[in-house]
């Protein structure tokens, strides 16, 4: 019987946008406090639910394609979590902005509604 690659060409093309995406969040997250001053002031939270139930939806895809399938859910809502806490540890670095624990919250409700949401849909 032939040994298949567990890391297929679809996942490493899952795997690409779910770390595009990652990069993507760390690079607005760079930007310069002031120049976000007053564009999202009324959608913080809502963007932040947003943005993280589609990095647990991308990781919980991720590691469907890599073959995983034990604690799916699982793991795409702790690593979207992890990630949300670095980002605001991030945050701490750049100027005007802060770090938050009720941004870190609505990142968990989001990667929460991500990965359910891929387990339910997928």
């Amino acid at each position: 019987m032939k040994k298949t690659n567990v890391f297929t060409i679809n996942a490493f093309i899952y795997w690409f946008f779910t770390l595009c995406y990652m990069t993507l969040i760390y690079y607005l997250s760079s930007i310069h406090g002031n120049s976000f001053a007053g564009l999202l002031k009324d959608y913080d939270k809502p963007a932040h639910l947003l943005i993280y139930t589609i990095l647990a939806f991308l990781f919980y895809l991720s590691f469907n394609k890599t073959g995983i399938r034990r604690y799916l859910l699982l793991l795409s809502f702790l690593f979207a979590i992890v990630y949300g806490i670095t980002d605001e540890i991030h945050q701490l670095y750049v100027p005007y902005r802060n770090a938050s624990i009720g941004d870190v919250m609505a990142d968990s409700i989001g990667a929460l509604l991500g990965s359910y949401s891929a387990s339910k849909f997928l």
